[in-house]
């Protein structure tokens, strides 16, 4: 029997107030671009985790040596594999930083330097 990918994901509860989910206007043009097929699992985790629901791997896997408190979402579709990074401020919200399809097996220099900027830009 075929598991849902959306089975895979750690259902704990951290007990917190449900944060807000913000989303940077250059990510909403990199999401308008985002395969259907996936879009719904993006926006339906994203709502876990506002909820407080924690995320592990294979759904979600933590960036530290990116940014602290970076995370990627790891997400597969009939067009292949994409990647949504974001920032969880804990207290405060979900920030969306950056969408893209999976390119390459190692994140490029380019993606890199990218969200640190977007960090950057939100004081993070």
């Amino acid at each position: 029997m075929a598991k849902n990918r959306l089975d895979n994901y750690n259902d704990s509860v951290i007990p917190s107030k449900p944060l807000e989910i913000v989303v940077l206007k250059q990510a909403q043009r990199e999401l308008r671009d985002a395969p259907k097929d996936v879009i719904s699992d993006v926006f339906a985790l994203f709502d876990d985790l506002a909820a407080g629901k924690k995320l592990g791997m294979p759904i979600s896997r933590p960036l530290p040596t990116v940014g602290k408190g970076l995370h990627e979402l790891r997400l597969s579709g009939r067009a292949g594999e994409y990647r949504v990074f974001y920032v969880i401020k804990v207290g405060d919200a979900i920030y969306i930083l950056h969408a893209a399809t999976k390119k390459k097996q190692a994140m490029d220099r380019q993606t890199v330097d990218l969200l640190k900027q977007r960090m950057r830009s939100l004081g993070l």
